[in-house]
């Protein structure tokens, strides 16, 4: 038998040992040895379908024995591999699911991976801001854990989305603070960002040295930190055009990556395979890797967006809970309240029914609409605001606004991203190339560049205004 033969059969027995020893019944110890010990090594090894079926187990069993905790842990466990796999609408559902029982059961390590798990689902949908106040939330709940060692593990970790989320927004300053806070507990990717920023200037030595401290990093790290280290080493050859590096170090990566079931790095990797057999001139294989981008581009693309069915009080959950912590009202302010509430219906009826054809005609001198395009009970001032606001349901309220013009737009063009579609919708709300900068965090050259850029993706002619164009859909 040979050594890599010997190998998978000794995993295989190891995995079957820890299936059959999960799916007898394990009391609380167990279940908490289970959860922070096997579960994390099958997140090292990349084996992700064995870690949720190993959280669905532990989900399981915890609720026999009513164990929240283990409940919990489990489901918002589960919540967050569905995020890395790029399935956000499960994971939200999980999610929301975890926040109600959150709601009765105090424990602050568990809301600060909560909010966690809400902010790696928001940046993965472009939601920087969403993303950011809810890595904002999650340090407070961190703050309140008692073991030091795992509070400071939770807050490094959030700093680092955080990093990340302020530099997807441009807030540059903001990113170098939390960058200087990184690296008092560095994880790879800090690192390999760091690398890449010395690509783009030509500090190739210094992007060297950087990724070197990610490669030391990612061997007691996870297979995705495995799996970026050996892209951006791929990156840095390309850089230094030694090709077959490049080359060794894509593959490597992208074997990792697949084996994970990782597809947005997949996705990164293929991109840049294909790039590397361009400079090469081999016009065959650079096809083939652009062809599994693209469709692999297309099922990422179509996840995002199913991710806009999720309800609207799943992506508001967070900004509601807070007035829901088990307060309770004193029983004599009760009748007083149902007076003053009754009171205020009236007037409320009074008051509507004779604002309500003002509204109208003030709605409809805003921006001219197609009453056929929209939902009656959708006022557009509010749709305006939650675009001024960069609230994350905006989108999603526009798309029942302008249900026919959502609609079509997204069959014709179904490589259209989410963050195109949010930039449309800027358009089509008769926005101003200023104000879109303003409300969408990017310079007026963005906004002018995204619509050059637009206009070759819808295929529009030349002569014909992107915003005419848009506003006439």
């Amino acid at each position: 038998m040979g050594k890599t033969k010997f190998i998978r059969t000794l995993c295989t027995l190891h995995f079957l040992f820890v299936f059959f020893q999960v799916h007898a019944q394990n009391t609380i110890p167990e279940i908490d040895s289970l959860q922070k010990n096997e579960a994390k090594r099958l997140q090292d090894i990349g084996n992700l379908r064995g870690k949720i079926l190993l959280e669905k187990s532990l989900f399981r069993q915890s609720k026999k024995l009513k164990y929240k905790k283990g409940e919990l842990r489990a489901c918002i466990g589960i919540a967050s591999t569905l995020c890395g796999l790029s399935r956000h609408k499960e994971s939200f559902q999980l999610l929301e699911y975890s926040s109600r029982e959150l709601r009765n059961f105090d424990d602050a390590e568990l809301k600060t991976k909560l909010n966690i798990v809400y902010g790696r689902n928001y940046y993965s949908l472009g939601m920087y801001k969403k993303a950011v106040k809810s890595f904002n939330e999650g340090v407070k709940n961190a703050c309140e854990i008692e073991d030091t060692k795992n509070r400071k593990k939770q807050l490094f970790y959030i700093y680092e989305w955080k990093r990340s989320s302020f530099s997807m927004m441009g807030m540059s300053d903001s990113a170098k603070i939390m960058e200087r806070k990184c690296m008092e507990s560095p994880i790879p990717m800090l690192f390999i960002e760091i690398a890449q920023r010395h690509m783009m200037s030509g500090q190739i030595d210094s992007a060297e040295f950087y990724l070197g401290k990610a490669a030391v990093l990612a061997q007691d790290a996870s297979a995705e930190s495995k799996s970026n280290v050996l892209r951006g080493y791929g990156e840095l050859y390309m850089k230094t055009e030694d090709y077959d590096k490049a080359l060794t170090s894509l593959f490597s990566s992208l074997s990792i990556s697949q084996k994970a079931g990782l597809k947005s790095r997949d996705r990164e990797t293929y991109k840049l395979i294909a790039q590397v057999y361009n400079r090469l001139h081999h016009i065959e294989k650079e096809n083939e890797y652009l062809q599994k981008y693209s469709t692999l581009n297309d099922s990422l693309i179509e996840n995002e967006k199913s991710a806009l069915d999720i309800p609207i009080e799943i992506l508001l959950n967070q900004t509601g809970e807070k007035g829901i912590k088990n307060n309770t009202i004193p029983p004599n302010y009760i009748v007083l309240l149902l007076a003053g509430f009754t009171g205020i219906l009236l007037t409320y009826a009074i008051y509507s029914k004779k604002q309500k054809s003002k509204n109208k005609i003030i709605r409809e001198e805003a921006l001219p609409i197609n009453d056929d395009n929209k939902k009656p009970d959708i006022s557009l001032n509010e749709v305006v605001q939650l675009a001024i606001n960069g609230d994350p349901t905006f989108i999603i309220v526009f798309k029942d606004f302008y249900s026919d013009f959502y609609t079509t737009l997204t069959s014709k063009h179904p490589e259209l991203t989410l963050n195109d579609l949010r930039f449309i919708a800027m358009v089509k709300l008769n926005f101003s190339n200023k104000e879109i900068a303003q409300y969408g965090n990017m310079s007026i050259r963005t906004v002018e560049s995204k619509k050059y850029r637009l206009r070759k993706k819808l295929d529009l002619p030349a002569d014909l205004d992107f915003n005419q164009w848009v506003l006439g859909q």
